[in-house]
């Protein structure tokens, strides 16, 4: 019997030479070794070791970039003999040197002075190649993708690194020994040339040939162990072949791949003498090399420089030059006010002389084109666009300006880009984080929790501002007002040129002190040849003179008299001189305070004050006008709320009044009740407001608060995000699959307790749902979440325009919520003023007598303000957006253009990111909708904003003195009420749904407001309801409406427990719910062709119910007939007909005598019959 030639299991190679290592993930190495063992040539001797002879022959890794290096350093030494020879031709004595000098830092013109020449070594020092540097986040060794080494394994290349250590530090001796050589030459010619430090041609060639002959030693011996060893090539699973070639050019910079040096190119761009004499006036100016460097060397830089140091403008500038839009990619700035990004963009665009590679883009508008290469932005706005690609890979740099400022979307933006930035920086397109703050508070954003793995680099800019004296009162005023008036206009009459900057707390006030500086210091104008001039300028001077030099004696013969023109705002605005500066003004609280009273008239040189104002809610054009150089002969005075104090640089400015107040937003987290407030604001606060008299001249700021109470001032505000509805940013975080949002690394992180209120919203909300997972409840989002979060809306309202695909509805809900999504559309009945008192009170009538006819008779009525809103909007798109018009039916025009900007976005985000909807078409002039859909847009309405429902008190059922018209919220323990500018305030329902709650005078108002049904509560706002136990005593029942089994239970309502009454609601779906529904089927109350036959059965239908029901077997038999199609409804019992004409006759036969077995087969199935029914049917 022949011997079987047993099968190795090591592959089998023919030419050992070229075999291969193949390395597999997680498995262990696998030793090639011959399948015959070959004699020991030299006999098997004991005194040589055969395993260090073969580990010398190896040549590794770091052999071949040992050799790379070396032949790099070889070829750096004759570069620099070659520069040092011609250097040295050009080289001048120390005496030529110090008469030069430099005017590129005009800021800086004696550092020469003040610094110290640098002294250079002694001698010349050829370092080695081997030197490691600091392991840092981009120098880590790479790892092997899905590579797991064993125990086994990870001991081999122990060893291995061991012995090719050892290697490496022999080798490593020799190359000192070597370089000491040219060192001590060096060193010797340098102390023979005494006290100059320049070498000499000769001494640089005779240096470098002794650096080139250790150089080739080196080199030489490399090769001859290459050329000695055949080497065996190592594939690695997931590596390229050649993928050690591209380590030994790396090794030649001694870079990681993840520490790559990525060449840019620079841009140069040619700007006009004016342009760039106003670049080198700002401090940023000088320090273009150390932030571009910065930038260049760290992944997360920190620029702190004060607001008008040109952060803003130049940061873009200066990058964009070194070539960070030049493959391709995007400069993005992100800006916390829309007028910033529009006037920066603008403002950057003229510096670069090309307007059209710089663009920006807010909420609703935008110029951002292909050829964008910097483009502002509002926070927001990146944000959307994250949520598309979160990676940003169309930017090269993100600049978050205005950090200090802690807006909600920048904290979540800083907190986003935090992760990315590094990640980024692995790739070969990296991204840059630039982080621009005007405060010192840099703890928040260098805190370890924020940037784990990198370390910011931070750069302080002086600013170069004019000293600004800061004066207080020695006497706290009780009305700023009044004392704001009052010093603004000692300041116009006393002190020298320069604009004036009047902080104060909002609109009304703004309002209030132009027209009373309107009314004090008025411009006149006067016609001189054919030219209307203001009394008073330089022009009107000159042409005065001019008349006085040609007066003649016959010009005193004419007996008419010419008459200046004394105009007031209006007439300034008809003759088209200031533009519309007061075509939005309104005589608002004319008497309320007596600004006039106590200070006599103004001295009759006082020259004209030019007016305008400042605040968020004008329009983008009037804005603009404070960037503008005022008319000739006045004196520009901007009053501002706090859109000033970061952002806009107003130029001229020299004199700052600072009432220090603010409106103020509180939030309360738990009670989800929001209400504005005027508060204090910060130190820092006041600081920057100070440092804007400081930007042309010396300047003042006048505080108008004494230094006590400064001292009480927080020293800075709360972040925004700790003062917003978190609802929005914990949805959004959720929908980029951030689960534990506690864990995000938020600059400043809410507290748990708002994060876990807002997260019950949503529960309730349906966008959230718990799923318990290894013992941990978590809170996940839901398919209906993730469409909310598409929306740029509050959750609530998002879910009204989810819910609205039905009806015809879509084009009303979209409508209705982007109205009560912008601020204020409808100007507030009480700010409505006239000319005289009188004509006041009858605009007020003719306003709130059109609203209340806007609102309608009937059904629709119970729509409320909602339908006055949605009315307001229909007839803002009648006379289509005209100011005028709108002012006259109380509409603020900017309001209805943004709501019509925001139909747009709703009515695109609907039609592009659903695709099962029919596509909406956005009709700018809508009908007023039905009854029927004015009480669907109500219903959907209370599925979304359960919990802003409030019920009237009944004054009856209590003994406590309750106020008249008292509602209570399912918020506040304390009583609110309607207010008195709703068209319900006179009708008082039962229940309302209302959308604010502001505070007027003592009482605490609702605005916004609409009746509610409470029969719709247990099914539109079922999370907010709680269910008490069915009693036993009363069977459930089947209700053929909803199609459901029911059983009547009492409810209540909201966290205070209302009690709405009993109501139907369905039992638990169990065996039970499946033994009911066979009773009712029996009954004929499913279906009604069963009825009858109810009372013929052979056992009663109850039957089906009863503990004994298991002994008979028709009822088991039905029952899992049922059970098995999951059929419990009426809907899914006609569908299971449909498909099987003959289901459950069987089991229905059990049920009636035999003698009616013919009947029921032929009436069988017991619903009405289609054309395609009886063709599988069977007779029995």
């Amino acid at each position: 019997m022949a011997t079987a030639k047993r099968k190795s299991t090591v592959p089998v190679i023919d030419d050992i030479s070229e075999a291969y290592d193949i390395l597999e993930p997680g498995k262990k190495k696998v030793k090639e070794v011959d399948i015959y063992k070959q004699k020991d040539p030299t006999g098997g001797k004991k005194n040589t070791n055969y395993a260090k002879l073969k580990q010398k022959e190896r040549v590794t890794k770091k052999m071949k970039r040992q050799l790379a290096a070396v032949q790099q350093r070889k070829q750096n030494k004759t570069t620099q003999e070659e520069l040092f020879a011609s250097l040295a031709e050009y080289q001048l004595d120390p005496k030529t040197v110090r008469q030069l000098s430099s005017t590129t830092f005009m800021q800086d013109k004696n550092r020469l002075d003040r610094e110290v020449a640098p002294e250079f070594s002694a001698k010349l020092k050829a370092y080695s190649s081997k030197a490691k540097l600091a392991e840092t986040l981009h120098a880590k060794d790479r790892v092997q993708e899905n590579y797991f080494p064993t125990d086994d394994e990870a001991s081999t290349d122990e060893a291995e690194d061991d012995e090719e250590e050892k290697e490496e530090n022999e080798d490593s001796k020799q190359d000192d020994s070597e370089c000491e050589e040219s060192e001590t030459i060096l060193e010797t010619r340098h102390k023979q040339a005494g006290t100059s430090s320049a070498l000499t041609s000769e001494e640089i060639r005779q240096a470098s040939k002794t650096i080139e002959a250790s150089i080739e030693t080196v080199s030489k011996e490399i090769e001859n162990k290459v050329r000695n060893r055949q080497p065996k090539e190592k594939i690695t699973v997931g590596k390229k072949v050649d993928e050690d070639e591209e380590d030994a050019e790396l090794a030649k910079d001694n870079l990681s791949p993840e520490n790559k040096i990525f060449q840019r190119t620079r841009v140069v761009v040619e700007r006009s003498p004016e342009i760039n004499e106003s670049r080198q006036q700002l401090p940023i100016y000088g320090e273009e090399v150390p932030i571009v460097e910065a930038i260049n060397d760290n992944i997360v830089t920190v620029v702190c420089g004060e607001t008008g140091s040109g952060k803003t403008t130049q940061i873009p500038q200066f990058l964009y030059e070194a070539g960070y839009a030049s493959d391709g990619q995007i400069i993005g700035i992100t800006e916390p006010r829309r007028v910033a990004a529009i006037s920066m963009a603008q403002r950057v665009g003229i510096e670069l002389g090309q307007p059209n590679l710089v663009s920006y883009q807010i909420r609703y508008e935008g110029n951002r084109n292909d050829e964008t290469k910097i483009l502002y932005m509002t926070d927001g706005v990146l944000m959307k666009e994250m949520e598309k690609d979160v990676m940003l890979n169309k930017y090269s740099a993100i600049l978050i300006d205005e950090a200090h400022e802690r807006s909600m979307y920048s904290d979540v933006l800083i907190g986003m880009l935090s992760r990315i930035a590094p990640l980024r920086a692995k790739t070969n397109s990296p991204l840059r984080l630039v982080i621009m703050s005007a405060t010192l508070r840099l703890q928040d954003f260098l805190q370890k929790r924020l940037f784990p793995t990198v370390q910011p680099k931070v750069i302080k800019v002086d600013s170069r501002q004019f000293p600004v004296t800061v004066h207080f009162e020695k006497k706290t005023p009780e009305d700023y007002i009044y004392a704001s008036f009052r010093k603004a206009c000692k300041i116009h009459e006393s002190l020298p040129d320069g604009g004036i900057l009047i902080f104060v707390s909002g609109q009304k006030e703004v309002k209030h002190l132009i027209n009373k500086f309107i009314a004090r210091y008025p411009i006149s104008l006067e016609e001189k040849d054919g030219e209307l001039l203001v009394k008073g300028s330089r022009a009107w001077k000159s042409k005065k003179k001019d008349e006085v030099k040609a007066l003649k004696l016959e010009d005193f013969e004419e007996t008419k008299e010419k008459v200046s023109e004394n105009l007031d705002g209006e007439d300034l605005q008809e003759n088209d001189v200031g533009g519309d500066a007061w075509d939005d003004y309104d005589e608002e609280f004319v008497d309320e305070t007596p600004l006039n009273d106590s200070m006599g008239p103004p001295p009759s040189n006082a020259r004209p004050l030019f007016c305008l104002p400042l605040y968020s809610l004008l329009s983008s054009e009037k804005q603009q006008r404070v960037f503008q150089s005022p008319p000739d002969g006045t004196r520009l005075c901007v009053i501002t709320t706090n859109v000033a104090e970061t952002s806009l640089t107003i130029p001229g400015i020299k004199y700052v009044v600072d009432a220090g107040f603010e409106k103020q937003r509180l939030y309360d987290p738990i009670t989800g009740v929001s209400r504005f407030v005027v508060a204090r604001i910060s130190q820092a606060s006041a600081d920057q407001r100070a440092g804007r008299a400081g930007r042309i001249c010396a300047g003042h700021a006048y505080r108008l608060f004494s230094s006590a109470v400064f001292q009480d001032f927080p020293k800075f505000a709360k972040p925004d995000i700790l003062l917003k509805p978190a609802e929005q940013l914990v949805l959004h975080l959720k929908s980029m699959n951030i689960v534990k949002v506690i864990n995000f690394p938020f600059p400043s992180p809410p507290d748990r307790e708002v994060l876990d209120a807002a997260e019950k919203r949503l529960i309730k909300l349906d966008a959230l749902s718990t799923t318990t997972k290894n013992g941990k409840t978590e809170a996940r989002i839901t398919s209906l979440g993730r469409i909310l979060s598409m929306f740029p809306l509050s959750p609530s309202y998002a879910k009204v325009i989810a819910m609205a695909n039905q009806h015809g509805l879509m084009p009303y809900a979209i409508c209705l919520i982007a109205a009560l999504s912008v601020r204020e559309p409808l100007v507030p009945v009480y700010s409505l003023r006239g000319d005289t008192e009188e004509e006041t009170k009858t605009l007020m009538t003719e306003v709130l007598k059109m609203r209340r006819g806007w609102c309608g008779q009937g059904p629709s009525r119970r729509l409320g303000d909602l339908l006055v809103l949605l009315r307001s909007v229909f007839c803002s798109e009648d006379v289509e957006m005209d100011t005028q018009a709108c002012h006259k039916v109380g509409l603020r025009p900017k309001a209805m253009i943004e709501i019509r900007q925001l139909r747009t976005q709703l009515t695109n985000i609907v039609n592009t990111s659903f695709k099962d909807t029919e596509n909406v078409v956005m009709e700018l002039k809508l009908q007023p909708p039905s009854p029927i859909q004015a009480q669907m847009l109500r219903q959907m309405m209370v599925a979304g904003l359960a919990e802003n429902i409030a019920r009237r008190v009944d004054r009856s059922v209590t003994d406590e003195e309750i106020p008249r018209g008292a509602y209570q919220t399912t918020k506040l323990q304390e009583y609110v009420f309607i207010d008195p500018c709703s068209v319900l305030y006179t009708e008082d329902p039962d229940y309302v749904l209302y959308q604010d709650i502001v505070q007027l005078g003592e009482k605490k108002c609702m605005q916004g407001l609409m009746t509610v049904d409470y029969e719709w509560l247990p099914t539109l706002a079922e999370s907010h309801c709680s269910f008490g136990a069915a009693d036993k005593e009363v069977e459930p029942k089947y209700c053929a409406k909803k199609d459901l089994i029911v059983n009547s239970v009492g409810v209540k309502f909201g966290p205070l427990e209302w009690s709405i009454g009993n109501f139907d609601r369905e039992i638990n779906r169990d065996i039970m719910y499946y033994r009911y529904f066979c009773q009712f089927l029996l009954k004929g109350e499913v279906v009604p062709m069963l009825a009858e036959y109810a009372g013929k059965l052979i056992a009663p239908p109850t039957t089906m119910v009863k503990s004994w029901a298991k002994l008979q077997q028709r009822t088991e038999n039905l029952l899992n007939a049922l059970i098995e199609k999951d059929i419990c409804s009426r809907v899914a019992l006609v569908e299971e007909f449909e498909k099987d004409e003959n289901f459950l006759l069987q089991e229905y036969l059990e049920w009636v005598p035999e003698s009616l077995h013919g009947n029921v087969s032929i009436m069988w199935p017991p619903i009405e019959k289609t054309e395609r029914m009886g063709r599988n049917k069977k007779h029995i």
